[in-house]
């Protein structure tokens, strides 16, 4: 759970980190065997999903602080 700014910075790091994992399987697999970009790219995508819902749970937790 992201509780600080820091944390939010961090999270939104990964992301990236995560997209550019996503980017080189697409480059260098993709083209040559779809089944294992597809296999190879589940992880990437979940930890994507996780840090999106978190990031989207920490902005909803501020805009509730605001109201």
């Amino acid at each position: 759970m992201i509780q600080t700014p820091e944390q939010l910075y961090q999270a939104i790091e990964q992301m990236g980190r995560m997209q550019r994992i996503l980017e080189s399987y697409r480059n260098e697999i993709l083209g040559v065997n779809p089944r294992n970009f597809a296999v190879l790219a589940e992880g990437p995508l979940e930890q994507i999903r996780q840090l999106q819902a978190q990031i989207d749970d920490y902005v909803r937790r501020l805009e509730g602080a605001a109201a």
